[in-house]
């Protein structure tokens, strides 16, 4: 009987553990005003780690947005009047009108569908929510919109106190019903367009102008002012007024920019503003034409070369990114087991292999659980004067991947990381032994604002059976860190080969 015993408790242990809390309650009733609302068998709102998730597209269609998926990037794209959003499966954030919002939990595909976290549909669809845990249900109802009234005279002096302290904030002024912006008389400057990509604002008049630009700050910005000027109505129309008067561009899918908005800013004089609201200040260039053409182009604010590695007592300071932490996990893996644990568990051992080497000194961005942002990562490294920045992370696929995607990857971002970049991809895919999927060029802004040589390092996918399972373990992680720490030795070398005087 003894032979059997460990069988027999085995068997118990097995009964008896606890399963992860997935999903404490699924296929929850959804109700939009009232009514019930059917949802695919394989999308119906859930409660995930506490978590509310419902399907978007089933709510969004109901209400009137437009839906767009990017299969290639896991992208999608939500749209409604002046309303722009879009999410990535698998990130905690979204982007809405051109500025980032956190999200509770990441969105996550379920059969043919995207569930998203419940509050985000509330805040950013306008819906009042509200979860039954008794009954296991979700309940949606639309706000109901303030009637409009009259601008009595009390009224439109409220606005114009508005307008007035709007303007010291946000430099924009909400267009008043007399000025007649719609029908512009002959002859007067027109604003044919307003566009804004690759970094670069483009403003379109039916003659030459000349603009008068100003960076201000409290919030950062850059307000472009167009004396005299309006807005030509067919592109006019074309941007719904928002509750502060002002119209806003679509996401400009720049890091640096939240949105670019514009109004009529002289209710006697005319004229028109554009504002560049920014997430922080940024240098610019500004050029016209006689054709009525303005282009103003983003520049960083500082032109600095890239900083030559500097010694502190006989080192070179290295700066190790462990990628995410604190409010922001990173990827999430097949087993539940999160990015910025993986990140920091490694960084520290890199840390920990060169605590006495006399050649190399590290500065960590985060050695624990904690969210430093991405410009503050960047900006640390420049005030250390670093000759190296490496941002360690772990790649991931949506579910729809079926854990196919695997292998390592290197990115940088400007020409002078190329030969770091080369030597860190060969140490790191030698040290994972995954598939080498090479070395990639992308605008990560923590690779692109380090003004030293700086890559980031995609060690192996979380969302692979294969490649999970050995990141997370001692020894994949040891060599991982020992490989980061042969790149930099051999860079270092290198480059002090190329830089010694020729005899």
């Amino acid at each position: 009987m003894k032979k059997y015993s460990w069988v027999i408790w085995a068997a118990i242990l097995i009964w008896s553990w606890p399963s992860f809390p997935h999903a404490n309650a699924a296929g929850a009733d959804l109700f939009l005003d009232g009514k019930r609302v059917e949802a695919p068998a394989d999308a119906r709102p859930e409660m995930i780690n506490g978590k509310v998730m419902v399907p978007l597209r089933v709510v969004g269609e109901q209400l009137g947005y437009q839906f767009k998926w990017e299969p290639q990037a896991y992208k999608i794209s939500i749209q409604k009047n002046s309303t722009d959003m879009s999410m990535y499966i698998g990130r905690t954030s979204a982007d809405v009108n051109g500025k980032t919002v956190s999200l509770d939990a990441p969105p996550m595909l379920r059969g043919n569908s995207t569930i998203v976290p419940l509050r985000f549909v509330g805040e950013q669809m306008g819906l009042k929510v509200d979860w039954n845990n008794q009954s296991k249900s979700v309940n949606l109802s639309q706000k109901a919109a303030a009637p409009q009234q009259k601008t009595s005279a009390t009224a439109t002096t409220t606005t114009k106190t508005k307008t007035n302290e709007a303007d010291k904030h946000t430099a924009t002024a909400a267009p008043s019903k007399q000025q007649n912006t719609e029908q512009p008389q002959a002859n007067r400057l027109l604003v044919h367009n307003i566009a804004f990509a690759d970094e670069v604002l483009k403003i379109s008049l039916n003659q030459h102008a000349d603009p008068k630009v100003s960076p201000m700050t409290g919030p950062d910005r850059i307000v472009v002012d167009l004396p005299g000027a309006a807005l030509a109505p067919e592109f006019s129309r074309s941007f719904p007024v928002r509750s502060d008067g002002t119209r806003a561009l679509t996401n400009s899918k720049s890091e640096d920019v939240q949105e670019i908005r514009f109004a009529p800013s002289d209710e006697t004089k005319g004229g028109v503003r554009v504002v560049i609201a920014l997430n922080q200040a940024r240098d610019y260039k500004l050029s016209s034409n006689s054709k009525g053409e303005i282009t103003l182009q983003l520049r960083e604010r500082s032109q600095n070369p890239v900083v030559t590695p500097t010694y502190v007592e006989g080192k070179r300071i290295v700066v190790i990114d462990p990628g995410h932490g604190g409010k922001d996990p990173g990827s999430g893996s097949i087993a539940g087991r999160h990015e910025k644990e993986f990140t920091l568990a490694v960084a520290l051992k890199v840390q920990q292999l060169l605590q006495a080497d006399p050649d190399i000194q590290i500065v960590m961005t985060r050695d624990r659980d904690t969210y430093p942002t991405l410009d503050e990562r960047a900006q640390l490294a420049n005030d250390q004067q670093a000759g190296v920045f490496v941002s360690i992370h772990g790649n991931s696929m949506p579910a729809s991947n079926n854990g196919k995607a695997n292998g390592s990857e290197t990115y940088y971002a400007r020409q002078e990381s190329s030969s770091l970049a080369a030597i860190m991809h060969k140490h790191l895919v030698a040290a994972t032994g995954f598939k080498d999927n090479g070395i990639k060029v992308a605008n990560h802004l923590v690779t692109r604002k380090s003004q030293m040589p700086a890559v980031l390092l995609e060690c192996g996918y979380l969302s692979n059976p294969s490649d999970e399972g050995a990141m997370f373990t001692e020894e994949t992680q040891e060599r991982i860190a020992a490989g980061i720490v042969d790149g930099l030795k051999e860079y270092f070398a290198t480059e002090t080969e190329t830089t010694e005087p020729l005899n």
